[in-house]
């Protein structure tokens, strides 16, 4: 095969492909559906895609952000701040976002938190729990968070209608 030919073959196969493109072009803008996304088709393909969530730091009551960054945080700013990394902890290490993830349990019905005083974490439920299980609750915070924050020295757990129940962290030989 000639040069020549090699040329004008070259050339005709790009002038093939430019017009197929601009074909493509005209055709999806003058139909409405071409090219265009499905929902269904999309909801099918990505069924069963995990879908990863930010990580939410609880808040118990809202706060407000006026002239937070003028004035220093009180200590019972900086309690409930260090109540609110506690109970985050305690959801990330069960793997929950929030206390939704605990249906029928006393943790569950979690309304409220608090730290009164430094290494101490209370945690308030609804009415309607016995002791035992706010022992388990309290119990299973300290085991939780305890290990990674051995700042944490007790958990106490009451109803609104002051049952209380309070866990201690043992000490070890290694303290």
């Amino acid at each position: 095969m000639s040069r020549s030919a090699k040329r004008i073959l070259g050339n005709v196969s790009v002038f093939v492909v430019l017009v197929a493109l601009v074909a493509v072009l005209v055709v999806s803008a003058t139909s409405p559906t071409l090219l265009k996304n499905d929902a269904k088709l999309t909801a099918e393909a990505n069924a069963g895609t995990p879908i990863v969530q930010a990580l939410n730091t609880p808040s118990p009551t809202p706060r407000s952000t006026a002239n937070t960054q003028s004035t220093p945080k009180t200590m019972s700013e900086v309690s409930q701040e260090w109540a609110d990394e506690k109970i985050t902890q305690y959801l990330d290490g069960n793997g929950a976002h929030s206390f939704d993830a605990f249906p029928g349990s006393a943790q569950g019905d979690t309304i409220r938190w608090s730290s009164p005083s430094e290494g101490k974490l209370v945690i308030t439920v609804e009415d309607g729990w016995s002791s035992e299980d706010l022992e388990a609750y309290a119990n299973l915070v300290l085991i939780t968070v305890g290990h990674e924050s051995p700042e944490l020295t007790s958990v106490t757990v009451k109803t609104d209608n002051n049952v209380v129940v309070e866990t201690v962290a043992a000490k070890t030989s290694q303290d």
